[in-house]
């Protein structure tokens, strides 16, 4: 079947009505004359060019008048700088080619920059008797977004019968209230199989209408994925084999995968951008599969919506064929490493150190010190992005939810939250809830997060004055109302950049890309992991639906599970701390045997071995205590000697001779008392240093521990 070749834009008008009455609908009176822009406030202001300050119409017929006013008044709205000169050029060329009878475009949203630049060269050598040297790139602006905008606007039906899609001119994209990708466009009319291509954007905007998928998942996985689909069916012979013989499909899935293998196919210009791997391969293949699956359940609605097209051939054994390809080769999750997911603190120390550059004032220079030695960096003059990325640090945000948060992200902590601050200055911070539904989108911050937001909003106010901010972090160009957030690939960009200047390296010496923030997050959440924080309280912080995400995040580092097991905290039954060293946590091994705790120390007789001591533990030899337990000591030593003293005084007088020294219970007495005398002798000796056996007239009693049983995996 030959291919169409596919338009970008394409409004769909309805016979019989005039599209130019809903347009004047929308014009203020002031935008609707030949002459634009003296009456129109903060006209000045607003314009691309202070040499023209008028769009001239005069001429240009009724409706292409009203649509170029649209077009201009669109720019105004959006923010824009009005492309004054374009649309005054535009109109020129309008004007001309009707007195010479040249073709002009019935609508300005099926004009092509092509045809205008057309009339631009045949007008130039009408009257200078030689072409332009270059072409009018001024037109540009006035023939982008305005344009798209302007289709959308004259557009009758679904806004997914469009060619082009642009949540930012179309307002009747669905879009989630955060959305991280909702600035970006896509294009399925690319696509070059004409059924091919209508079923896609009606699949594609049945799911986002429906919810089915959000706007960014489409962007990211689902429009280049079938517009690869597409390419690759154009090289077919015989495209419908797709959906013909089911017993062919799965070699057609074979074919496919093959194809999307090779990195030249994967971007229409045949440069690979996103990189080649096999979860990339395998999302094409269940892009395709879940597509056909679509069409197959909606059968009757898309004859009426698609007509009769070789998709009628489908069967349930087509999309089984694909979701079998797909799952038959699949990528080994990588084990989390340091040096991937996780910024250990001499790196953070380079960063930290490196980052006054990227907000310096361009070409400023900049002294950092990197592990003792300065190097000088130059200024790059993008204090936002400085910013944004010291809040990732702090807080362990996604990009998405720093770009995004609201301008007033901060309010006082109230209730509990005060008061287990103790004191300390702290805020709650509302971050942009991107990825979660009904996920929470709040967290407490100290006084170093809040000392950078405040600082982002005072820039603001000298930025952009007059104007009330939506976002905390702003687009600098094209955005005079404040409305439009800081861009995510602007912000890639600038770290990208910044990183080459910076070089900034980890402990091995590989180069660290700043671009790459998430990892930041992994390394927040593993940090706080490591505090010891409850994996419920991780993750209400990281806003994750799950646990199992939470400790995804988390670095699985040795080195932590070596200072884990040395170095936890005890505690008294009484809530105070257990001082000891980590040799001592090391010696007692006392994960395992929290029934050894006694009242004045610890027994570190090993597991499953019983004892017979009774209450005679200030003798043994793997008794242990520690200084925590000197004021009980002491009091027990003068107690147990009062005791004997009291008690063969009572003996002498009942029984008119000495308590003889064999006395059974006298041998006892007097062995605990020696040993209590000898175990704070020991702890003076020693002072802050837990000891072991002080008490046992042999010393201490040697412990067979097994140190690495607890790094060995359980059957």
């Amino acid at each position: 079947m030959p291919a169409e070749r596919p338009q970008r834009l394409r409004a769909v008008l309805v016979a019989g009505r005039d599209p130019s009455s809903r347009l004047l609908e929308d014009l203020p009176p002031a935008w609707q004359g030949e002459i634009i822009g003296p009456e129109v406030d903060s006209w000045r202001e607003r314009i691309e060019s202070s040499r023209n300050i008028k769009i001239n119409l005069a001429g240009v017929p009724d409706h292409l008048r009203v649509e170029l006013a649209w077009m201009a008044h669109w720019q105004f709205r959006d923010g824009l700088r009005v492309s004054v000169s374009a649309f005054t050029l535009i109109a020129s060329l309008i004007t001309w080619a009707l007195e010479h009878d040249r073709r002009v475009p019935d609508s300005m949203a099926e004009a092509d920059w092509r045809d205008l630049c057309t009339l631009y060269k045949l007008r130039f050598e009408a009257r200078h008797g030689r072409l332009p040297t270059a072409d009018p790139d001024r037109l540009r602006p006035a023939l982008g977004f305005p344009r798209l905008a302007l289709t959308a606007r004259l557009h009758e039906g679904h806004w997914w019968e469009l060619d082009t899609w642009q949540p930012r001119c179309d307002p009747r994209i669905p879009q989630r209230e955060r959305e991280p990708r909702g600035a970006e466009g896509c294009s399925p009319g690319h696509a070059q199989i004409p059924w091919v291509r209508e079923a896609i954007k009606w699949t594609l905007g049945t799911w986002l209408e429906s919810g089915t998928l959000s706007w960014s998942t489409i962007i990211d996985r689902r429009v280049l994925a079938l517009l690869r689909f597409d390419r690759w069916l154009s090289t077919l012979d015989d495209p419908t084999v797709v959906a013909g013989d089911p017993s062919q499909a799965g070699a057609l899935a074979a074919a496919f995968r093959h194809w999307t293998s090779d990195p030249r196919n994967r971007s229409a210009a045949g440069n690979n951008i996103e990189g080649t791997s096999v979860r990339r391969i395998n999302s094409d293949l269940t892009a395709v599969a879940e597509f056909m699956i679509f069409l197959l359940d909606n059968r009757p609605e898309g004859r009426q919506i698609l007509g009769a097209s070789p998709w009628d051939g489908l069967t349930e054994a087509h999309p089984a064929a694909w979701a079998r390809q797909a799952s038959r080769e699949r990528q080994r999750q990588p084990q989390l490493v340091d040096e991937m997911h996780y910024v250990d603190d001499d790196t953070l120390v380079q960063i930290t150190s490196c980052l006054p550059a990227l907000g310096a004032v361009e070409g400023e220079t900049v002294t950092a010190s990197i592990r003792g030695r300065e190097k000088a960096l130059t200024g790059r003059g993008d204090p936002q992005a400085m910013r944004m990325l010291l809040l990732q640090i702090l807080t362990g945000r996604r990009a998405s939810e720093i770009s995004l948060c609201d301008y007033d992200c901060l309010s006082p902590a109230t209730g509990r939250a005060l008061e287990a601050a103790d004191g300390e200055e702290v805020a709650r911070f509302r971050y942009s809830q991107t990825k979660i539904d009904q996920a929470p989108d709040t967290i407490l911050v100290d006084a170093e997060v809040v000392a950078v937001i405040e600082e982002q909003q005072r820039w603001l106010a000298e930025q952009f004055l007059g104007v009330q901010p939506r976002y905390l972090f702003l687009q600098r160009k094209g955005n005079a109302l404040g409305t439009k957030p800081y861009g995510r690939g602007k912000y890639g960009r600038a770290l990208r950049q910044f990183s080459e200047a910076a070089q900034v390296t980890d402990s091995n010496g590989n180069p660290v890309r700043l671009s790459h923030t998430h990892r930041f997050r992994h390394t927040k959440l593993t940090r706080l992991a490591e505090l010891g924080l409850p994996v419920h309280v991780l993750q209400r912080y990281a806003g994750h639906a799950n646990p199992t995400m939470s400790m995804h995040y988390v670095a699985r580092r040795e080195e932590h599970a070596e200072q884990a097991f040395l170095a936890t905290r005890k505690f008294k039954a009484d809530g105070t701390d257990l001082a000891f060293s980590r040799e001592d946590h090391d010696g007692m091994h006392l994960f395992d045997r929290a029934d050894r705790f006694l009242p004045n120390g610890y027994c570190l007789l090993p597991p499953l071995q019983s004892c017979d001591k009774g209450n005679a533990c200030l003798t043994c030899g793997v008794f242990v205590t520690d200084t925590t337990h000197q004021d009980t000591l002491k009091r027990q030593l003068a107690e147990t000697t009062s005791l004997i003293e009291r008690t063969t005084t009572q003996f002498q007088n009942r029984h008119g001779r000495p308590m003889p020294d064999d006395n059974v219970w006298l041998i006892q007495r007097v062995a605990e008392r020696d040993a209590l005398a000898r175990l704070l002798t020991s702890m003076q000796s020693a002072p802050g240093r837990a000891v072991q056996g002080a008490g046992s007239p042999t010393g201490p009693t040697p412990v067979s521990i097994d140190l690495t049983r607890h790094r060995k995996t359980q059957p």
